[in-house]
């Protein structure tokens, strides 16, 4: 029998089409009449985007679609497997690493009876993909069981494809925006709010199904448009564990195709887990994981991650329309901030009069104000017409606090004005002598704005920024300490800024 090579795929492909290419791979693949060292199981889906490069690269691309890594798919099917629901369900299954996951999870044993009894559900809209993960199921556990798995090809999102009772989901569904809506949908306020699809189908998924375990972008745990969403999301039970994508990122720097190498920009992920314990309502929420590349390994670990998920169950409502992402230890800390605030940020700022103070928009480390109209593109103007108000709103956009509110309910790629214009103030609290300290410390930093001027070349173009020592942010975090009463030591605020999970090591990076 001869040994078939990634040749002879792209010959067959041109020969026959990528659709009947797969279909006589994985027939010949099923009933031992296929030879090749290259085209495994655990390769399919590299190899099928080989062939969809070779095809067209541009509609997969667009298809908003992402790789769900082996570490993070085995992370994912350990969170389901004590989850109830007899039918496991795998939606925009693609060609099965989450499924295929899950079943090696639980087990040979286990898995051959789900599959045997017909409890194996796939749903997919690319057809030669569900094909991929149908086969890929049987070539593993026995070619017998091919016609005992249910495989679905459909749009998920038709009002008339229906999770089966008594189920639990694992999905990684597809990321991009709503541009028409599908003539066969039912419009939900979650569709027509965020036209957003990952957002559809997670309302679709939680609504149907009894547990599940979704991964998406995590901007519906903050950005307005998810709220309708999130007020869904009130009526179900579990745990959010959300990650950043500096230094390192949850898909590789992979989107869907290895065509696509763009390894700066990757998606900002969440994975959701829906419990649906009896007796609770909302869901716990990890921080912003930052983790550098070399700490995936240990990281990508069910324990670990466990530990990062504080026990405060959210819900939203109209006076807290966002959930937050706190560290656990921090949480009494946010509480006292909250509680002693008298006011919002955008209490303090003028529309157009006052001393200006300049904002720049990306944050990735750390926050700045600066009296320096600094020498950039992305920035932000917002006035202030009191001095010793100046000083308080320049030392809190300098201090970890703003960056941390930043953080907790955003941490994108900008800080939004909306944040910024929310931030939690206790100008109020201040007592004479904390005023004159106050100020003592911006003035000297307003001064020395110069002595630290740092440059980031983006696009071709020199970024200015201002990078302030440490020590001052440590002095007006100290300071604000004081007013609000907080007797931890300020060191508990340095994992806000490391970029690292397993230390409190400072991001060097500037924005």
């Amino acid at each position: 029998m001869k040994k078939y090579t990634l040749e002879d795929y792209i010959a067959d492909i041109d020969k026959m089409g990528l659709k009947d290419t797969w279909h006589s791979i994985l027939s010949d693949t099923l009933n031992n009449k296929f030879d090749s060292d290259t085209f495994t199981v655990e390769n399919y889906g590299e190899l099928y985007e080989i062939g969809l490069e070779h095809v067209n690269k541009i509609s997969k691309k667009e298809m908003g679609k992402y790789y769900t890594p082996r570490d993070v798919a085995e992370v994912m099917s350990n969170w389901l497997k004590p989850l109830k629901g007899e039918n496991v369900c795998d939606v925009a299954c693609g060609s099965g690493n989450l499924i295929l996951s899950y079943l090696d999870v639980v087990g040979k044993q286990a898995a051959t009876e789900l599959i045997s009894s017909g409890k194996i559900y796939l749903f997919d809209l690319d057809e030669i993909a569900l094909e991929i993960c149908k086969y890929s199921i049987a070539i593993r556990y026995g070619k017998e069981y091919l016609r005992k798995i249910h495989a679905k090809h459909c749009d998920f999102l038709d009002k008339n494809i229906r999770l089966p009772r008594n189920s639990k989901v694992i999905s990684n569904p597809p990321y991009y925006k709503i541009v028409e809506y599908g003539n066969n949908w039912k419009i939900t306020k979650v569709i027509s709010d965020s036209k957003e699809l990952y957002s559809a189908f997670i309302e679709k998924i939680i609504t149907q199904s009894d547990t599940s375990v979704i991964i998406t972008p995590y901007s519906f745990i903050g950005s307005g448009k998810f709220y309708s969403l999130r007020k869904i999301m009130n009526k179900y039970n579990g745990f959010v564990v959300s990650f950043d994508n500096v230094p390192g990122n949850i898909f590789n720097g992979r989107k869907h195709g290895i065509f696509n190498s763009n390894k700066g920009n990757s998606v900002r992920a969440a994975i959701t887990v829906v419990e649906n314990r009896e007796n609770f309502k909302g869901f716990k929420f990890s921080p912003l994981i930052r983790f550098k590349t070399e700490e995936r390994k240990r990281m990508l670990n069910n324990k670990v991650l466990d530990n990062l998920i504080n026990d405060r169950y959210q819900t939203v409502d109209y006076s807290k329309k966002a959930f937050y992402k706190c560290h656990k230890d921090l949480l009494n800390i946010l509480d006292i901030w909250e509680c002693k605030s008298t006011k919002k940020m955008n209490k303090l700022l003028n529309t157009t009069r006052g001393t200006e103070l300049y904002l720049p928009t990306t944050c990735r480390y750390f926050t700045v104000g600066s009296k320096r109209n600094l020498s950039r593109d992305g920035k932000r103007i917002i006035h202030i017409s009191d001095k010793s108000i100046y000083n308080y709103v320049y030392c809190m956009m300098n201090s970890t606090f703003a960056y941390w509110y930043w953080r907790l309910y955003d941490g994108g790629i900008n800080c939004p004005l909306t944040i910024i214009n929310s931030i939690p103030i206790f100008y109020d609290l201040f007592d004479k002598e904390q005023i004159s300290r106050l100020n003592k410390i911006a003035e000297e930093m307003q001064t020395k704005e110069k002595d630290y001027l740092v440059y980031k070349v983006n696009a071709g173009k020199k970024q200015e920024n201002i990078k302030f020592p440490k020590k001052y942010r440590n002095e007006i975090n100290k300071l604000f300490f004081e007013v609000l009463d907080i007797k931890e030591d300020i060191s508990i605020l340095d994992k806000i800024h490391s970029s690292s999970l397993f230390s409190e090591s400072e991001g060097d990076v500037c924005e």
